[in-house]
């Protein structure tokens, strides 16, 4: 079949469980550090939460990512805010308090929502994507997680030697 991978992960989709089951032995017999193999099955209960089970840390980055954000977007709305006081004085005239936080508020919501963008890590929802829909197709899968750039790398060599060559139709 194929696989897909990502920062410091890996799946791998195999066309029936005796493949994945093979995978997954290699895996262990490789006997890889810094390395959690999953194996996700069709109709497995809750694969969405076995899939991506760093929840809290998501989530501790979003918020981390949509503060800075937040801030960093009240700044240039205030830095906005100045330019526009020097160069049109009329709207600060007509409304001096109104107008430097109707700036400072726009600029705080699309640094915040720059910032939550960024710290959803779309490229791991991506992932969650590409093995639901496996398992929906009915197809065997092997995640594997590793905790560095090597251990991955290692179990990259391993999972390649186990994937099935797609044979073409002709």
């Amino acid at each position: 079949m194929h696989t897909e991978q990502y920062p410091n992960k890996i799946a791998a989709v195999y066309p029936d469980g005796a493949a994945a089951e093979a995978a997954a032995m290699a895996l262990e017999a490789a006997r890889l550090n810094n390395t959690a193999v999953l194996r996700l099955a069709p109709g497995d209960s809750f694969a969405d939460r076995r899939i991506e089970p760093e929840t809290g840390a998501i989530r501790d980055t979003v918020i981390r990512d949509t503060i800075s954000g937040g801030a960093a977007g009240t700044a240039a709305g205030a830095a906005t805010a100045g330019a526009l006081a020097a160069t049109t004085p009329a709207l600060f005239v007509s409304a001096p308090v109104v107008a430097p936080l109707v700036i400072l508020g726009y600029g705080a919501l699309i640094g915040a929502t720059a910032g939550a963008v960024r710290g959803l890590r779309l490229r791991e929802t991506v992932l969650a994507g590409v093995v639901r829909d496996a398992l929906d197709a009915g197809y065997y899968v092997i995640v594997v997680y590793a905790a560095n750039a090597e251990a991955q790398r290692r179990a990259q060599a391993v999972v390649n030697d186990t994937v099935p060559e797609q044979t073409a139709q002709t």
